[in-house]
């Protein structure tokens, strides 16, 4: 049957480890990170907008951009589709490539090829939106690569100079995504020169001459790049700037260069060897302990079908590499990956960047090719046969804990910002327009860098086209640290910034403070006049609280509702429905339903995590009248000092008329110990 055939095999394989590595937290991912601006500026501006986000620098990913939101909207579902399809046409291309080049070693090309498939040195497959271009780019480089070799080998003139011409324009639109893969040309050279003269024994610099004159059409590739670059086109980006980043090597030649080695070796370091070691405890050491069994549930099942691959498919029958035989694929493997992998990381040391496995990962995934064929070529080189196998099912292992450990962490991280929200769209039906929203999320990380801030406040409050372009954001969001807590004192400070494709300005005068102390926490909507504060609060907190202006929070229109595809469904109505809807209704007035809702909760044996969260239903009962439901709920509270005073504070300055009764539970219970 064909599917028996090479390559299926191989290719089935490939897409069925992918697929077990990929997609288990399809469904829960959603946006992260710098997803959430993209998305929002395409909900106002529409699927042109990207073409003013790119301008700048890239305008290719404009038209990549365009194209995808047409299509998909800010459904993030399809976009994470979208790069697995990138990621597996990826892995089909590296497969195509190995089997030109050792067409009699299918065995070491699967691997090298699975090993790729599922390097876990790139950090950012997550982020299925900001980072779609770089997984495309990565794909038809790739496939560049392999249109280039099928160009040398066919004998017919018409296959040649198809091959040639797609060769040419997937190299183009590869760069064209993602610039600093220009680097990635030097791969395709070396693997030209491994097929041009595999079976000839004449001196390097004939050796030399022939590859050249083989690849020597390929030079359109990056010539066309840089002649466009340099002469056509007007960068505006400093961090993309290659005259500017440059410069930086004029001003110092002798530091410079030795600070391009250093990072040189540290990105290929990174790329080779701590992609594989150092990726996965970062992440599985924080999983809970039924991620982590369900994680080494998945990796034992891709090692199993890594092995099951090898029999099933019979390549070591057919492939004599991976028994001992044939020295030269081992050596030009480790030739062909490791000089891929300093030629891939030079153009992003240049630009004075480096590659990491975490924030920085996007700048070896054009390498990761020759990463992945480094590492089977190390494999190969291993003369026992049990020590190589045994390595190659570690590595798989850890990769498939690594990537697993991402996909928790992203959507551990998702839900949290999923579940925050939702509960600012029960306590605030509408937000004033202008209004700058000081933000503190309940994970480390959450946020950082503005993450989701604004973006998700708006996408609620004011998610209607515009077609302005750049599109101007109604919200801002600021996080709440150190850096920011001066203005937020002042109060006086007003900024216009613009970044890319959209406009924000902060009013430091005009801000509502919004916190989440813990997972466990509600999230707490503060009132300047009389804010929440909880033990768990970052000390920050206490000073930006009084500037939150409730007023704010429009409390007279009809709820907005949060999109179920981006926000998942309403959660359960626990607690913090009903702190919620208690503390809307305090900021109404309506004590009443307070203390109706403060009743209901009770009586479903409801409670806090956070204990000061009883504050508005112990201020509704004092106003109600309800002295009974007031002395019973004390003994929650009192024995917290700083609650206390802050309970007794609160109770003490209410301005309507009190019971007697009333007083009386407030002196004795919540005022009598309290200084």
């Amino acid at each position: 049957m064909f599917w028996k055939k090479k390559p299926f095999p191989e290719i089935l394989f490939l897409l069925l480890i992918s697929a077990v590595v990929y997609l288990p937290h399809i469904g829960s991912l959603t946006y992260f990170k710098d997803d959430w601006y993209y998305v929002y500026d395409g909900m106002l501006g529409g699927a042109k907008v990207f073409h003013e986000m790119f301008r700048i620098d890239r305008p290719a990913r404009g038209f990549l951009f365009e194209w995808y939101y047409a299509l998909f909207g800010p459904n993030p579902l399809p976009w994470h589709l979208g790069a697995f399809f990138w990621r597996a046409a990826a892995a089909i291309g590296a497969l195509w490539i190995f089997n030109i080049l050792w067409k009699e070693n299918r065995k070491f090309n699967f691997i090298a090829a699975l090993l790729f498939a599922i390097y876990p040195g790139y950090f950012w497959w997550v982020s299925a939106i900001e980072y779609q271009p770089m997984i495309a780019s990565l794909a038809l480089q790739v496939i560049s690569i392999a249109f280039t070799l099928k160009s040398i080998q066919s004998q017919n003139r018409v296959s040649k100079i198809a091959y040639l011409v797609g060769a040419i324009l997937t190299g183009w639109t590869y760069i064209a995504l993602v610039d600093y893969a220009i680097g990635m040309e030097a791969f395709r050279f070396i693997a030209v020169y491994v097929l041009v003269n595999r079976k000839t024994q004449n001196a390097f610099g004939k050796r030399l001459l022939a590859a050249v004159k083989a690849w020597a059409w390929i030079l359109l590739v990056p010539l066309g790049i840089i002649i466009w670059r340099v002469f056509f086109f007007t960068n505006e980006r400093k961090a993309t700037d290659v005259g500017g980043q440059l410069s930086v090597f004029f001003s110092n030649p002798v530091g410079t260069t030795i600070d391009w080695l250093f990072q040189t070796y540290n990105s290929v370091l990174n790329l080779s060897v701590l992609a594989w070691l150092d990726q996965f405890p970062a992440f599985v050491q924080s999983m809970r302990l039924r991620d982590l069994a369900f994680g080494v549930l998945l990796a034992a099942f891709v090692i199993l079908l890594a092995a099951l691959a090898e029999r099933r498919i019979r390549l070591a029958a057919e492939s004599k590499d991976w028994d001992g035989g044939q020295d030269r694929v081992g050596e030009e493997a480790l030739l062909l990956g490791g000089l891929g992998m300093v030629f891939g990381v030079l153009p992003v040391v240049m630009a004075n960047r480096y590659v990491n496995i975490t924030g920085f990962s996007h700048y070896g995934l054009p390498a990761s090719i020759a990463a992945a064929l480094f590492m089977a070529g190390f494999l190969f080189s291993l003369s026992a046969g049990r020590a190589r196998s045994l390595v190659l099912y570690v590595l798989i292992g850890f990769a498939s804990l690594a990537h697993h450990g991402i996909a928790v962490n992203a959507v551990t991280e998702e839900t949290a910002l999923q579940k925050f929200w939702r509960q600012v769209s029960w306590r605030a039906p509408a937000l004033r327009e202008g209004t700058t929203l000081v933000i503190h999320y309940p994970l480390y990380g959450m946020g950082d860098g503005g993450y989701g801030l604004m973006e998700a406040a708006n996408v609620i409050y004011f998610p209607d086209f515009t077609g302005e372009i750049p599109v101007h954001y109604p919200l801002a969001g600021l996080t709440l640290n150190d850096e920011n807590i001066p203005d937020i004192l002042e109060g006086q400070a007003y900024k216009q910034t613009q970044y890319r494709s959209h406009t924000v300005d902060f009013d430091y005068g005009n801000l509502l403070v919004i916190s989440q102390p813990t997972l466990g926490s509600c999230v707490h909507v503060m009132d300047g006049a009389q804010p929440l504060i909880s033990m768990y609060d970052p000390v920050n907190m206490s000073l930006a609280a009084p500037s939150s202006r409730i007023e704010n929070v429009i409390v007279d229109v009809e709820h907005a509702s949060p999109p179920v595809y981006i926000f998942g469904e309403e959660p359960e109505r626990g607690w913090c429905y009903y702190f919620q809807k208690a503390d809307l209704a305090a900021q109404m007035g309506d004590w009443e339903k307070a203390a109706s809702l403060g009743e209901e909760a009770i009586g479903l044996e409801l409670s806090p995590e956070d204990r000061v969260e009883w504050m508005p239903f112990l201020k509704a009962y004092a106003i109600t009248g309800n002295a009974e439901r007031l002395n019973g709920l004390a003994k929650r509270i009192v024995g917290d000092r700083s609650l206390r005073l802050q309970a007794c504070e609160m109770l003490s300055n209410i301005q309507q008329p009190l019971s007697e009764d009333v007083k009386r539970v407030v002196d004795r219970d919540y005022c009598k110990n309290s200084e």
